[in-house]
């Protein structure tokens, strides 16, 4: 038997090691049907680091009476270069590049701003987050049109 020893991997992004832990609340979306009505999920999510600067993030959404939805997704945080690599889905797996737009960090507390723009269509986030709370916005726009609220995550994190 080989003894353990110590990998001396690199520390991780400080704001990511803030982010992890089981988390709380609800997704509220734009129907994708209806889009002038909101659907909102109670939703957990599971943050933790797989990696100094990546995080995986675990969901299981209650979609009405018996209907359990679940989700995965991978971020990876390039801060020198100001990118974000998103990864999502199994079924239907997608990979997004974003640009980080905004960074910051005051009395625990976290934002950055990301985007990204394919055909004609941009995507921004936000995301904000403290050791109590996360929350996750997505709106969407095309050229010349407003900003549209696609969805948010509300999530408060749960104790233990």
């Amino acid at each position: 038997m080989r003894p353990a020893s110590a990998l001396y991997d690199p520390k991780p992004i400080p704001f990511l090691e803030a982010a992890t832990g089981t988390w709380a609340g609800t997704l509220t979306y734009r129907d994708y049907q209806k889009p002038d009505r909101t659907v909102s999920l109670k939703t957990v999510m599971t943050a933790t680091l797989v990696a100094p600067d990546e995080l995986a993030l675990y969901y299981v959404f209650d979609d009405g009476p018996g209907k359990t939805v679940y989700s995965y997704e991978r971020m990876t945080f390039d801060l020198a270069a100001h990118r974000v690599l998103w990864s999502s889905g199994i079924s239907k797996p997608s990979r997004m590049e974003y640009v980080i737009t905004a960074h910051s960090a005051k009395e625990g507390r976290h934002a950055l701003a990301f985007e990204t723009t394919q055909d004609a269509e941009t995507q921004t986030y936000a995301l904000e987050f403290s050791a109590k709370d996360w929350l996750l916005t997505k709106h969407e726009s095309s050229e010349g049109q407003e900003k549209v609220l696609r969805s948010k995550y509300e999530l408060m994190k749960r104790a233990g």
